[in-house]
């Protein structure tokens, strides 16, 4: 992840780490714009339960896991208890063992008796990596929303998102062209709010947000509404919200771009991987029509000391290479981490802007998250996220077991976004990854995307921003899977 983190930095021009005055997308789930306190001091950290009586680093802001009043603290040795068994480097650090069958996804707490943390794991072989990065696959649920559904009816991990109908919310001008940024509220059993993508357009999961029945789409934006009635029961249906206004964008396309990161002990080859990414990304994404901002967190278990650490948005690109040079993997302990908390940072501690065209999340890990009892889980990040227009792009890293695919691929179907897997084996869009997957015109099952990961996540960005133009009604997998039709005849997955 190292080399990965450093690839995506060129991609950022915002001024600092977090402007004030940016005003945040985040909605709480009201509708309304609310403006995030941030610090000025560096990263955000927030403490695990394994720090003890020890602080964090000089200067910068912590507050306990679970929610604790913000602190002050200084430079500490981790204990005994938070190093690593014996020092490690990158190519041998510890791999976790497979973990035994994955329980539904339900919540509670761990079971009875389990260990709080496990013995050193055996040793991880290196990865086979071409000098030019990490290669990855790419799968997209909604273009293939139909092999999804099989696939989770089939599966013994059932997850936490209710998905078996969904609706095409489309917002367009006078001219026809998609409207970003539009807040559409939609009544009926319930209320829920979503923010139109790039595209125009917002996906709805109905029983997912708690509505039924007849519905009532209510559009606001550009100074102007539209509104229409439809069923919670068509299938694949699409509601059209025409305003009588031409749409506007600002001068410069802006993209908000943060990466979720699992930091954890057998994440070392990835967290390298990341750090080139970011650089090759960044690259190639920085010009004169764009302006991109990078934002990171990383995060690691509630056993560890540090449980989540934020690096606000910026688009001063060697200030943002120099803060992250020093992730490193560590701590975890056992199989599944607070992906959660990860989640939480990336949505409320991130200074989101509402007008930026894209706002996008790569969430990046090897192992599911925890399930507390009585807590949040990430279908509620992913409903968050869907009601304040960003989109949950996942990456399966190095062997991702059925509940974390379950996970990761949830989240990314339900925000309009994709699932990516490091091709190493284990992680393949039907846990069958690993290996050279056949052409993008193959068999059922290997029908996916190839290529290194920093330029997958580069073409989905691109793809982002080609929506902006695009017909907002040609809609990829709409009644019928792209996979089942003919090379000729595909949409571009992100169209």
């Amino acid at each position: 992840m190292r080399q990965l983190l450093f690839g995506l930095l060129p991609l950022v021009p915002l001024a600092c780490a977090v402007s004030s005055a940016a005003p945040s997308v985040d909605t709480k789930d009201t509708g309304k714009p609310n403006q995030i306190a941030t610090s000025k001091l560096g990263p955000i950290i927030e403490r695990g339960q394994g720090c003890g009586g020890q602080e964090m680093a000089d200067g910068r802001v912590a507050t306990r896991g679970g929610g604790g009043a913000p602190s002050r603290a200084k430079r500490s040795v981790p204990s005994e208890e938070d190093a690593p068994a014996a020092p490690m480097g990158a190519a041998e650090m510890s791999r976790r063992p497979s973990p035994p069958p994955s329980p539904a996804v339900t919540g509670g707490a761990p079971p009875a008796g389990s260990p709080g943390r496990m013995p050193p794991p055996p040793p991880r072989p290196p990865m086979q990596q071409q000098p030019s990065g990490v290669r990855a696959g790419e799968w997209d649920d909604n273009a293939n929303f139909r092999d999804y559904v099989k696939w989770m009816a089939a599966s013994s991990t059932k997850g936490k998102l209710e998905i078996g109908a969904r609706q095409f919310l489309v917002v367009a001008d006078k001219d026809g062209k998609p409207v970003p940024n539009c807040m559409i509220t939609v009544s009926g059993g319930g209320q829920a709010n979503l923010v139109t993508m790039a595209s125009g357009r917002a996906l709805l999961f109905p029983a997912a947000m708690g509505l039924s029945g007849q519905l009532t789409a209510n559009a606001s934006c550009n100074g102007t509404t539209a509104s229409a009635k439809f069923s919670a029961k068509d299938l694949d249906g699409v509601v059209k919200l025409t305003l009588d206004t031409a749409r506007v964008l600002p001068a410069k396309r802006q993209i908000d771009l943060a990466f979720v990161l699992d930091t954890t002990g057998s994440m070392a080859e990835e967290i390298d991987a990341v750090k080139t990414t970011i650089q090759a990304v960044s690259a190639q994404l920085s010009t004169a029509q764009t302006d991109v901002r990078i934002g990171l967190v990383e995060y690691k278990d509630r056993s560890d000391c540090l449980l989540t650490r934020t690096f606000p948005f910026s688009s001063d690109l060697k200030a943002f290479s120099a803060s992250v040079a020093n992730i490193s993997a560590d701590g975890g302990g056992d199989t599944p981490e607070d992906m959660h908390a990860g989640l939480t940072a990336a949505l409320d501690k991130l200074q989101w802007r509402g007008d930026a065209v894209t706002r996008m999340v790569v969430v990046i890990a090897d192992a599911p998250p925890q399930f507390y009892a009585q807590e949040r889980t990430y279908a509620d990040a992913a409903r968050r996220a869907a009601s304040r227009g960003i989109k949950l792009y996942t990456v399966a890293a190095s062997g991702m077991d059925e509940l974390g695919q379950v996970v990761m691929r949830q989240m990314a179907q339900f925000t309009g976004a994709s699932n990516m897997f490091v091709l190493r084996g284990g992680a393949g869009p039907q846990s069958v990854g690993g290996g050279d997957p056949k052409s993008s015109c193959g068999g059922t099952h290997q029908d996916f995307s190839s290529g290194k990961l920093d330029q997958l996540i580069l073409r989905k960005v691109r793809q982002e921003l080609a929506s902006i133009d695009a017909d907002p009604m040609k809609i990829p997998g709409r009644g019928q899977d792209e996979n089942a039709k003919p090379c000729e005849q595909r949409l571009v997955v992100a169209n």
